[in-house]
């Protein structure tokens, strides 16, 4: 918990210049700059990072998975809905430090061969989708966000998308369900 908490309090979450004072966006310089996806998704695997949610399954894996696949198009969500009863992560994140939510997303984007990404916030969460609003009009003033980021040939267009707050979204498949203007509920794989 510490790598997410560590800026708490410490940076003004409304000013993309505090958090980059911080070494913000300094992972997704060296990332677009330096590596390749397969790097980026390599390095996750060795991390062992997992989601956070759910069944806890290996973010590396999950990367590799969507950056094998075969299609034309491809998209990368962060799922902010949090409708888990007494859970705080997602709106506190949110609201303390949106900038590495906005990095994390580009990364992870990058990794798989996304050009376009979606912040999938719950719904009931005005002030934190406010306030990830205006971190990503700021992050596309400095092109960190849209076409040629950081002046590279990459391209990862970012939509904030307000889900229903219904509990299920947590889900992947419900979420994008959700998100195509369905019924948020399971699909089968």
């Amino acid at each position: 918990m510490q790598v997410i908490s560590k800026h708490w309090d410490k940076i003004n979450p409304l000013d993309i210049n505090s958090y980059i004072r911080n070494r913000g966006y300094e992972a997704l310089r060296k990332v677009i700059r330096e590596m390749d996806p397969k790097d980026v998704v390599s390095e996750i695997k060795n991390s062992g990072l997992r989601g956070r949610g759910g069944a806890g399954f290996p973010t590396g894996e999950k990367w590799e998975i969507s950056a094998q696949a075969k299609s034309k198009e491809k998209y990368f969500i962060c799922n902010l809905d949090e409708s888990e009863p007494g859970v705080y992560k997602d709106r506190t994140i949110a609201e303390k430090n949106p900038h590495q939510i906005i990095e994390g997303l580009l990364i992870g984007a990058y990794a798989i061969g996304a050009r376009k990404a979606f912040l999938y916030i719950n719904g009931h969460y005005l002030k934190q989708a406010e306030i990830l609003s205006v971190a990503l009009d700021q992050a596309l003033e400095k092109e960190l966000v849209g076409k040629g980021i950081l002046g590279s040939a990459v391209d990862i267009e970012v939509e904030i998308f307000q889900g229903a707050g219904a509990y299920i979204c947590g889900e992947e498949t419900a979420l994008i369900n959700s998100m195509e203007g369905k019924r948020g509920e399971p699909r089968l794989k």
